[in-house]
């Protein structure tokens, strides 16, 4: 599973099991996977965890940030 992002275009894509699914970064969301403690990219018909960097240049092409902040509640 690979992301790819185009900061110019300010598209996106996910590869999967040898098939790319394309996004404008605008149509594109990203939300939290509580169990991986990591964020998710979500373009219509695949997910893909993405780094915190990743995130940031998704976001600032326009893709909507839904993430949860995660917070450890040791009592």
């Amino acid at each position: 599973m690979s992301v790819s992002i185009d900061n110019v275009n300010r598209t996106c894509s996910i590869t999967q099991n040898g098939e790319t699914y394309h996004s404008a970064m605008m149509d594109a969301r990203i939300t939290t996977d509580p169990q991986a403690r990591m964020s998710v990219l979500n373009i219509d018909g695949a997910s893909a965890h993405v780094t915190e960097e990743q995130v940031i240049s998704l976001i600032n092409g326009g893709a909507e940030d839904a993430r949860e902040n995660l917070m450890a509640d040791d009592e």
